[in-house]
């Protein structure tokens, strides 16, 4: 029904993904889908955008209905039943980060993060005058990121400062690791025994994947659903990744502790955070009311993308080693062996090199911390084709072929 190999031009719109990279380059770095949105979608942002008032928003039946769609949505994709009062809304996911990093620690005290993980998350603690306490994540023999909670223990004990809040990424981005209920009970039991506060950043949760790197399926689990241990989480997530909306900023919470939920919301309206913008609730609420068969297609092509493009990268680019995610549409790979092969200094030398001669831009794994020194992250959110082109421009690259002259995105008969 939907057409995801459809490429659309997006130069030209303020795309960060598109306009920030020069013409000709492929952009297969962040987080952001070349997929158009559903028409109900685009429908309701027409619809607001002809009424020609844009002042002030205020919701008529208090959010009723946008909580509502969120609830439904947790109940419906998750088997999750949360209560409407429980739901916030918030501004975009980073800045909701920001919020509870501020409220749930004082400067100079620690906030734990698991790395490699999504560069705000060192950004929101620094930029507050807290003290990044990482952790290193290690991998199993296929790629996905293993909890251990020994290890977590003994950074905490070795801190050296009080560490009242954990940052903790679920899914795992950049990883794609979907943890168990089993492993974020382990890790909530923790943050319970040494009276930590642990915010969950869920945003992708709606984007776990039947199999995994293991071959197994790995059921997405929000944190939310442990309920013995309520009075520690704080789940922020939305539907910005599963819809692709992270140009509206918006997010929402889900806090079962009435304790936390009051705190937070305190914070809010000390934040002046009243309402979303007058597109981003209706655009949100549509997207879960209407959004799921849009969803159920995307999926398994997200998925065969990221097959395709694990499977090209590991039998075709000597000094690359590509992991299969459980989820989210990235993919995490090991580059050492195309650095030494290819002469480079680090990560960022080789990223720097495959945008301005191979004309493919992917993230250097450095951005997530000093775990991820050597590794990649590619973006496998694109219409195959582009996608595949962008991974042939990498072989050859690596194999110091020749490269062709590219026209502009990436080649014009493309767009005809």
């Amino acid at each position: 029904m939907y057409n995801f190999n459809e490429l659309i031009e997006r130069r030209g719109t303020s795309s960060l993904k598109w306009d920030t990279v020069k013409e000709g380059v492929i952009p297969l770095w962040v987080a952001d889908m070349d997929f158009p949105v559903f028409p109900e979608l685009q429908e309701t942002l027409e619809k607001r955008a002809a009424h020609p008032f844009y002042g002030y928003r205020v919701s008529l039946d208090n959010k009723a209905s946008f909580y509502d769609a969120i609830r439904l949505w947790y109940k419906t994709r998750h088997d999750l039943p949360v209560d409407s009062r429980a739901i916030l809304s918030g501004p975009g996911t980073v800045l909701s980060l920001g919020m509870i990093v501020r409220e749930f620690s004082a400067e100079g005290e620690g906030v734990l993060l698991l790395a490699p993980v999504y560069t705000p998350f060192f950004e929101v603690i620094s930029e507050n005058k807290r003290k990044v306490v990482e952790v290193f994540l290690e991998q199993d023999n296929h790629g996905r990121f293993i909890l251990d909670i020994s290890k977590i223990d003994d950074a905490l004990d070795k801190a050296g400062i009080p560490v009242p809040l954990a940052l903790f990424c679920s899914p795992h981005n950049p990883g794609g690791r979907v943890w168990t209920k089993e492993e974020i009970a382990a890790f909530l039991e923790l943050t319970q025994r040494r009276n930590m506060v642990a915010a969950f950043d869920e945003i992708h949760g709606d984007l776990a994947y039947e199999k995994s790197g293991a071959g197994i399926f790995q059921h997405f689990v929000s944190a939310a659903s442990l309920n013995e241990y309520s009075d520690r989480v704080i789940v922020v997530s939305g539907a910005n990744k599963s819809f692709n909306l992270g140009g509206l900023h918006i997010s929402h919470f889900v806090i079962n502790d009435e304790n936390l939920r009051a705190t937070m919301q305190n914070a809010l309206h000390r934040e002046t955070h009243h309402e979303g913008d007058i597109f981003a609730e209706p655009a949100v609420e549509t997207a879960y009311r209407l959004g799921a068969p849009w969803l159920d297609e995307l999926r398994p092509y997200l998925y065969d993308n990221i097959l395709a493009a694990v499977q090209f990268l590991n039998a075709e680019v000597r000094g690359i080693k590509a992991f299969i995610p459980d989820g989210t549409y990235l993919i995490w790979a090991d580059v050492r062996g195309l650095i030494k092969q290819r002469g480079c200094g680090n990560v960022e030398e080789l990223v720097f090199h495959l945008e301005e001669e191979a004309k493919v831009k992917i993230t250097p794994g450095s951005i997530y911390g000093k775990a991820g020194e050597g590794y990649v992250r590619i973006n496998a959110a694109s219409p195959r084709e582009l996608l595949m082109e962008g991974l042939k421009r990498i072989k050859d690259w690596a194999a110091g072929l020749p490269l062709m002259q590219t026209s502009p995105w990436p080649a014009a008969e493309l767009l005809q």
